[in-house]
């Protein structure tokens, strides 16, 4: 893993996302649009109640809102990714101390999986930080598995 770049790209239940890296900050930050993607303790946005039946489109616009289509994005499921852990005083990204959510995220990078603290940081306007602590950590196993290879 190369230390210089400025984001990483993990998965998540296979959707790609890129999260920024940021050596200055101790704690991983995580935005409320990257929950609210994935409905976090909620049925997903887009499915449809069973008795909604509706005519067929030929010529469907898109639709910004609704960007996967309702059956995809029900087949997701990501009640295993975030778990809520309680509540942390943390520095956001916009340098002021909250008292903020903090959710465990399990993400994959590089084949391995990997779960640390995310703090919910409502000023974020990027999915998530991760910061020096789980760099270090994310580092350092990735690197001890090409020295054994």
């Amino acid at each position: 893993m190369n230390t210089e770049k400025d984001e990483i790209f993990i998965q998540t239940k296979g959707i790609g996302f890129t999260f920024l890296l940021d050596k200055i900050m101790k704690h991983n930050l995580i935005s409320p649009a990257f929950l609210a993607f994935s409905n976090f303790e909620q049925k997903q946005m887009y499915s449809l109640p069973d008795n909604n039946i509706r005519d067929v489109n030929t010529k469907p616009a898109y639709d910004n809102l609704q960007p996967f289509l309702p059956e995809y994005a029900d087949s997701i499921n990501f009640n295993n990714v975030f778990h809520y852990v309680g509540k942390k005083v943390g520095r956001c990204k916009d340098n002021k101390l909250r008292i903020c959510k903090v959710f465990m995220l399990a993400f994959e990078y590089e084949g391995y999986t990997f779960s640390f603290p995310f703090l919910l940081d409502k000023s974020l306007d990027k999915p998530a930080i991760l910061g020096r602590e789980s760099l270090n950590h994310i580092t350092k196993t990735v690197m001890k598995h090409k020295a054994e290879t």
